[in-house]
């Protein structure tokens, strides 16, 4: 992530901001003297760790680079609140890409600055394929929402400024109803139907969205698998989406694609908040 940011930063003469966030452990149980010996450790251990980060992130190549560390309850709150004091124009960061009971359990951070940042945010797994000669393809999600058209804008502008090729794809999602309903899954011949009806939809939408060539594809399947599955990291070096910025029991009952498409993804993926 940082590589990558770097590179950006570089690219166009950016300011480059390292934040380290230090979670806060609140023990109301604590006496006041505790409390404070604690304190005057965080404190110490906060100054040592600005200090590593300025050996570390030093600028260099002309990028002008600031290292934070910063105390607060979360990571994720830290990071979009600093973003925002700031002014910053995009967050870049690394995720681990955590699945099944460790994602259930341990949440992501990267998530979490995904659906409360008002930011673009650049989400780089450990084993994401990051080209070292830049982002020549790169691939935009597409599902006629005010959302996703809001990311095939960007995408473009991002296209235009670093000479890119762009690609738009939408997933034709078949239909199963649960047994009890004695109804078959969707017919081949009616998938072959939405699919070519979703590639002429798709060819419009990309002529009123983008000034410039672009490349349309239309593949069926469940979403998240089926734009995971078609970035592959050989052909694509960034994948551009709109997320809505779901919160609460609406997050938990509805999931969020991009969330998935974030943990999943070998392709660094650009997350664009709504509005």
């Amino acid at each position: 992530a940082v590589a990558f940011a770097r590179s950006l930063a570089q690219r166009y003469a950016a300011h480059l901001h390292v934040v380290h966030a230090t979670v806060l452990l609140e023990d109301p149980h604590l006496d006041a003297s505790r409390r404070n010996q604690l304190d005057e450790l965080l404190l110490s251990d906060d100054e040592t760790r600005r200090q590593e980060l300025e050996e570390s992130y030093e600028s260099h190549h002309g990028i002008d680079i600031t290292p934070h560390v910063i105390r607060g309850i979360a990571p994720g709150e830290v990071i979009v609140e600093t973003a925002r004091s700031l002014a910053c124009d995009l967050i870049v960061m690394g995720t681990h890409g955590r699945r099944g009971l460790s994602h259930l359990f341990l949440g992501s951070v990267a998530e979490r600055v995904v659906r409360t940042s008002v930011a673009p945010v650049l989400t780089v797994r450990a084993d994401a394929a990051v080209h070292p000669d830049g982002i020549r393809k790169i691939l935009v999600p597409y599902d006629f929402s005010d959302t996703s058209g809001d990311a095939v804008r960007q995408a473009s502008a991002w296209a235009d400024a670093l000479g890119a090729s762009l690609t738009l794809l939408h997933a034709v999602e078949p239909v199963v109803y649960p047994e009890f309903y004695a109804v078959d899954a969707m017919s081949d011949e009616m998938m072959d139907r939405l699919a070519a009806s979703a590639e002429e939809a798709l060819a419009k939408a990309a002529a009123e969205l983008i000034d410039g060539e672009v490349e349309a594809k239309v593949v069926t399947g469940k979403a998240a698998r089926a734009i995971v599955d078609f970035a592959d990291p050989d052909t694509y070096d960034l994948v551009v989406m709109g997320t809505r910025g779901l919160s609460g029991f609406e997050h938990v009952l509805l999931g969020s694609v991009a969330e998935s498409v974030l943990r999943r993804s070998r392709v660094p993926l650009l997350s664009i908040p709504q509005h």
